[in-house]
C-alpha cells in the first residue's frame, strides 16, 4: 500500500499500529515527520513529557514549514500522534485560503478542530464566502469541531469588532458529521441547519432572524445549547421567543444557556418549557 493509502486507512481508524506502519514507510523517504510520529506515540506510551528531539522536530522543522505554507494567519497548532489534531488563524477581511492548503498536506488528514479568531478591519469582513469554499476541493476526513471566536484587537483603530458570520449552510453539507459548532460573530444567517451528529452548538449576537433556524433544527445528538442575542428594540420578549422556548429541540439535550437583553423573562419562562424543562438551565 503506497503513502495515501496508508493515510486513508489512518483516517478511517487511526488506531497505534497503523500510524506506527506509515511513520516507517514516510521515514524510509527520508521525511522526519515519521520519526516525530513515533516519538509522540512513544511518549504516549510511557506517559511522559516530550523529549528535546520530539521538541526540536516540531519547533524547527514541523511548525516552521506549516507556516512558510499558510501564512502568519496560522496561530498556533496542536500535535497528538505526530498528526495535527487543532489549528488556529487569525482571520479578518482578506480571502481565507489556508485550509485549502492545509487540506493537501498528510500531517493534517487526522486534524478534528479548527478555531478561527476572526475580526472586521476598517468596516468589512465577512466569513460567507469562507462557508462557500468549504464545499470545493478535499475535506479534512476527520473534522468534528469548528470554533469562530472573536480575536483580540490590541487597540488597532481600524478593527471594528466582531466578524460577519453571514451564510453558513454550505457548511453542515460539507461537514455533516461535525460534533462542535461555535459561531461568536454578528450578521448570522443560519439558513436550514442539519447537523445529525453534532453535540455542541454555541453562538453570540444573534439577531431575532436567527430564531426560525434555531427552531427548525436538526440536532438529533445535540446536548448543550448556548445562545447570546443580541441588543433589543422595544419588542415584547414573550411573543418573540415563544416558538423558541417551545421547540422540544433534542431529547439528548442537557444544558441550556441563553444570555439576552431580556434575563428576567427568560430565568422565569426557560426552566418550565419544552427547551428548558428538565435541562440544567443557565440565564
Amino acid at each position: 500500500m503506497n503513502e495515501d493509502g496508508l493515510l486513508a486507512t489512518l483516517a478511517s481508524n487511526p488506531e497505534p499500529g497503523a500510524l506506527r506502519v506509515y511513520a516507517d514507510r514516510v521515514l524510509e523517504q527520508g521525511n522526519v515527520h515519521g520519526e516525530f510520529i513515533t516519538l509522540q506515540l512513544n511518549r504516549a506510551d510511557r506517559g511522559s513529557e516530550p523529549d528535546v528531539r520530539e521538541e526540536a522536530l516540531r519547533r524547527e522543522v514541523l511548525e516552521p514549514a506549516l507556516r512558510e505554507a499558510l501564512g502568519p494567519s496560522l496561530t498556533a497548532c496542536r500535535w497528538e500522534s505526530g498528526f495535527l489534531a487543532a489549528v488556529e488563524f487569525a482571520v479578518d477581511d482578506a480571502p481565507f485560503l489556508a485550509l485549502r492548503t492545509l487540506v493537501e498536506r498528510p500531517e493534517a488528514q487526522l486534524l478534528r478542530r479548527i478555531v478561527l479568531k476572526a475580526l472586521r478591519w476598517d468596516g468589512e469582513g465577512d466569513l460567507t464566502p469562507f462557508w462557500a469554499s468549504l464545499g470545493e476541493g478535499p475535506r479534512f476526513p476527520r473534522l468534528e469541531a469548528l470554533v469562530v471566536e472573536v480575536g483580540l484587537d490590541l487597540g488597532n483603530p481600524h478593527i471594528d469588532g466582531p466578524i460577519v458570520i453571514g451564510a453558513v449552510a454550505p457548511l453542515y453539507a460539507a461537514y455533516p458529521r461535525l460534533r462542535v459548532l461555535e459561531l461568536h460573530g454578528i450578521g448570522h444567517v443560519l439558513g436550514k441547519m442539519d447537523l445529525p451528529e453534532l453535540t455542541h452548538f454555541s453562538a453570540s449576537t444573534l439577531s431575532l432572524d436567527a430564531i426560525a433556524p434555531l427552531v427548525s433544527a436538526r440536532w438529533p445528538k445535540l446536548e448543550e445549547l448556548e445562545l447570546e442575542f443580541g441588543q433589543a428594540g422595544a419588542e415584547e420578549a414573550e411573543p418573540l421567543f415563544g416558538p423558541l422556548l417551545a421547540a422540544p429541540m433534542s431529547a439528548s439535550l442537557k444544558r441550556v444557556k441563553v444570555k439576552s437583553p431580556w434575563p428576567d423573562f427568560f430565568r422565569a419562562a426557560l426552566p418550565r418549557t419544552k427547551l428548558g424543562r428538565g435541562r440544567l438551565v443557565e440565564v
